[in-house]
């Protein structure tokens, strides 16, 4: 009887649960961006959802979508102001949106597809050209426009990374805040972002160097109007890459179910919509060997 009483407080005592085991943290650092420095951004987001609105009276409606957008871009730094890039050159490859239309996959290519643009920042704005230096029409402006629309100031994202060590289990709300306001900017008219939150959940060793693994959640809320029936509801969870040297985002997936939700006054009416859908985002970021100068 004593051997097992001993046995037990070993496995229940402070040394054998690791309590007085070092915490591991990790401290990010901030570097200003460098001229000729350049990196490679991926983007696949994937969207299907099958569902039945229903209301009594009528037949079942359905509301079916499918659709996957895929971006690859090339980021050159060409010009910097203290910690923000002033201009850069962005080269697009390959750009597609594919849909299920009655059954066939049509295939739309993006109006940058495998072009390459310049950004200026110029008098609280940003100026966007072609690599000749020539305007460029509307529709390409806007594409370009939303991805450099961080020029001339610091990386909000980076800069709400704390300089105080971080571990296991802390959550860092400025980072959640700053990641819900980049993700707003961006959203379409109609869509928000709420409740977003970030707590580093591991401290990897990379080949890159320390990195930071971060969980990530935030619900998304998307009416297409006014006189839309439904709104669409997605709790996106997923993971935040960060290497600590330099607070450089590698990676950010994220992914949920789908909810399609009448309007209130439909609902009073009886209405339901049943069915299932699933949104996933991956970004991958990776560094490429500098511009060689001219």
């Amino acid at each position: 009887m004593g051997s097992w009483v001993v046995v037990m407080g070993l496995l229940v005592s402070p040394v054998a649960l690791g309590a007085e085991a070092e915490v591991r943290t990790l401290r990010f650092t901030k570097k200003a961006p460098v001229v000729g420095s350049r990196e490679e951004n991926q983007t696949r987001m994937e969207m299907a959802f099958d569902f039945k609105a229903t209301a009594p009276s009528i037949e079942p409606i359905p509301i079916v979508a499918s659709t996957t957008v895929i971006e690859t871009q090339v980021f050159t730094v060409l010009a910097v102001k203290g910690n923000a890039v002033t201009r850069a050159q962005v080269a697009y490859g390959e750009m597609d949106e594919v849909k299920m239309e009655d059954g066939k996959e049509v295939r739309s290519p993006a109006p940058v597809s495998k072009k390459t643009y310049v950004g200026e920042f110029k008098k609280g704005s940003v100026v966007v050209t072609n690599a000749q230096g020539k305007p460029v029409p509307d529709a390409e402006q806007a594409k370009v426009r939303e991805d450099l629309k961080g020029l001339g100031r610091e990386d909000p994202l980076v800069a709400a990374f704390p300089t105080e060590p971080l571990k296991v289990g802390d959550s860092v709300q400025a980072v959640a805040d700053a990641f819900e306001e980049e993700l707003q900017a961006t959203a379409p008219e109609g869509m928000s972002y709420n409740d977003t939150r970030v707590e580093l959940t591991e401290v990897r060793d990379d080949a890159r160097g320390p990195m930071g693994v971060f969980a990530v959640s935030t619900t998304i809320v998307a009416v297409e109007s006014e006189e839309s029936p439904v709104s669409m509801e997605i709790r996106a969870k997923g993971s935040l890459h960060v290497l600590a040297d330099g607070t450089v985002v590698t990676e950010i997936s994220m992914g949920g179910p789908v909810k399609l939700i009448p309007q209130e006054v439909l609902r009073q009416r009886g209405m339901e919509v049943q069915g299932k859908g699933e949104m996933r985002v991956h970004l991958t970021s990776k560094v490429l060997p500098r511009a060689s100068k001219k």
